[in-house]
């Protein structure tokens, strides 16, 4: 069973205080973990700090700062050092979308999603660089169904997803020798903080994705969570440079025909 624990090992994960990010801390920790850094820029939430409470003996920390900055991406390496001898595992999960055409979407707009969505995973990546353990690491990017394909949210934000796709497909291949494995999952909609602001003028925009998606509906955080853990666990161990589509069947289906339609 010692492929499916974590013990020993210690782990950051960006964007862990709320949907995707705590979902992957809670299943982390659940599964043995020795230490976690969590980072956001905001406080940390209370589901954060009731995981805290959960596990009184393993350090788990919150580190306060934008990693879209060098600033804070300084902050986070730095603390995560000053921590843990050695990092076994980092989950890039923070990430945004500001739902806009290319003709509408401000520059400033476009810098934003790429400083927060690639610039924060290839500089944080290169930080851990000689803090990843020698016996074996592993980095999952949370990439986004849009990065495989159209969904219509954008291009810009596409594109960032896009480019984090790929950049895991190369650093995978420039890694493997320091036996660090790269991987990311590619969700599709899925039921967070971030999508729920987003559609709370009219929630009544979800029924298309449901209807659009073979499986029928939206995931749940912790049903994107768990895929992002096995990558993690040793029982992955030969697993590298993938883009796992985490999507209800979203990316297999062309044209939902007369054979799909209920």
């Amino acid at each position: 069973m010692d492929a499916w624990t974590l013990k020993q090992r210690n782990f950051v994960v960006t964007g862990g205080t709320k949907g995707i990010g705590l979902a992957a801390c809670k299943e982390i920790l659940q599964h043995h973990a020795a230490g976690l850094i969590a980072c956001s820029r905001g406080p940390p939430t209370e589901s954060f700090i009731s995981l805290q409470k959960e596990y009184p003996d393993i350090p788990i920390l919150h580190i306060q700062c934008d990693i879209a900055t060098p600033e804070g991406r300084s902050t986070l390496v730095g603390t995560t050092k000053s921590t843990f001898t050695s990092l076994h595992g980092l989950v890039n999960c923070a990430g945004t979308n500001i739902r806009k055409d290319i003709t509408e979407q401000t520059d400033e707009e476009y810098y934003t999603m790429m400083k927060t969505n690639i610039d924060s995973a290839y500089f944080l990546c290169k930080g851990f660089a000689d803090q990843f353990d020698s016996d074996g690491a592993t980095i999952v990017n949370v990439s986004s169904a849009a990065g495989v394909q159209s969904s219509g949210t954008g291009a810009a934000y596409g594109l960032s997803k896009a480019a984090l796709n790929h950049f895991t497909r190369i650093l995978c291949c420039e890694w493997a020798n320091r036996n660090i494995r790269v991987n990311a999952v590619a969700p599709w909609m899925t039921m967070t903080p971030m999508l729920e602001d987003a559609v709370k003028k009219n929630p009544t925009q979800l029924d298309k994705v449901k209807e659009w998606t073979p499986m029928r509906r939206l995931a749940q955080p912790e049903e994107i969570a768990r895929p992002i853990l096995f990558l993690c666990l040793p029982a992955s161990s030969y697993v590298t440079g993938q883009v796992l589509c985490v999507d209800g069947g979203l990316t297999a289906q062309g044209f939902d025909g007369p054979c799909v339609t209920p």
